[in-house]
């Protein structure tokens, strides 16, 4: 018989348990205090799995790399066809403008990178105030110390639900066997 253990359907023909061994609520008791994070998820999957992701994440790294490079070179082009127009004509305003752009959004794509590894909540929101407040420097190094300091909320970490079932009702599902005759007498207060 199928039934539901701590808001997830499983079955103890399956192999999950019948919740007499207690060890599917030591685990989910184990996992409910604690956020998950990228190294012990990471480290916890077989080598196979591991080196696909490295794999794909080294594919993107090269892409990423590629992409800032022809930016930088894009906006070093731009300088040099200013610098051979003539003086203050409209024509070399226009490049240098364009130019101006390319480092602009080179710098940009630099803040959210930097950004997101400074668990910054609101990139973008971040990002106006770093440049209107002068938190980057001539040479785009970003002191986010500075800023999580005159700006803390910037920095908050966003609450990830468990997506235990009972989320959103400000309870838990009660503990112990869970069908529905103990879901309809829980909500009539038996």
């Amino acid at each position: 018989m199928s039934g539901f253990k701590k808001g997830l359907f499983y079955s103890p023909d399956d192999g999950a348990g019948d919740g007499a061994s207690g060890e599917g609520e030591q685990e989910q008791g184990k996992q409910e205090g604690e956020a998950l994070q990228w190294d012990t998820w990471h480290g916890a999957l077989p080598e196979a799995a591991q080196n696909l992701i490295a794999e794909h994440e080294g594919s993107l790294k090269s892409a990423l790399k590629t992409e800032r490079d022809a930016r930088s070179d894009a906006e070093k082009n731009l300088r040099e066809v200013a610098a051979e127009l003539e003086a203050g004509s409209d024509a070399q305003k226009k490049v240098l403008e364009l130019a101006d752009a390319e480092a602009a959004a080179s710098q940009k794509a630099e803040f959210y990178e930097e950004a997101h590894n400074a668990s910054v909540s609101n990139l973008k929101l971040a990002y106006h105030v770093a440049t209107t407040e002068g938190f980057i420097d001539k040479r785009g190094k970003v002191d986010f110390a500075g800023m999580k300091e005159q700006y803390p909320e910037l920095f908050v970490k966003k609450f990830i639900p468990d997506g235990g079932a009972g989320e959103g009702t400000g309870g838990k599902l009660p503990g112990g066997k869970v069908d529905m005759n103990s879901l309809i007498r829980a909500k009539a207060g038996r």
